[in-house]
């Protein structure tokens, strides 16, 4: 159990550093993700907001709740990081299967689409991996 709870640290530990990268640098999201800001003057907003602050602080959020009880062992802790972490697990799953079904829908298999719908996918099962251990008793 000790192996699921540090391998869920460490996959919201990456996200959140990518959320922080995103806030600071838009740019840099932008060109990371493959799109293009509007033309309009708050092109970048949506980077720092979404791919940046949303990202940063949900991740970063679990995390603290994850780590509080990989050190502390806390009962309470435990289940609230636990739900934290299948609710993201949960959304970066649907973020593959969102990409799979537009490769397969769109005709869009590219190398890139199948890099990133794997490594959606690992960060989901790495991410509830407390809570899949949990869930099926192991």
């Amino acid at each position: 159990m000790a192996l699921a709870w540090w391998l869920n640290a460490l996959a919201l530990a990456f996200v959140t550093a990518l959320g922080v990268r995103a806030l600071f640098n838009p740019k840099w999201a932008a060109r990371f993700l493959r799109l293009n800001p509007d033309a309009q003057a708050g092109g970048f907003v949506a980077f720092r907001a979404a791919y940046g602050g949303i990202f940063a602080a949900a991740h970063g959020a679990a995390l603290l709740l994850s780590f509080r009880y990989i050190v502390g062992g806390e009962l309470v802790v435990g289940m609230a990081a636990t739900g934290a972490a299948a609710a993201l697990a949960a959304g970066w799953a649907g973020g593959a299967c969102g990409r799979a079904l537009s490769m397969w829908r769109d005709g869009v298999r590219t190398r890139f689409n199948k890099i990133s719908a794997g490594v959606e996918a690992a960060l989901a099962l790495a991410i509830a991996a407390p809570w899949l251990v949990w869930y099926f008793g192991g």
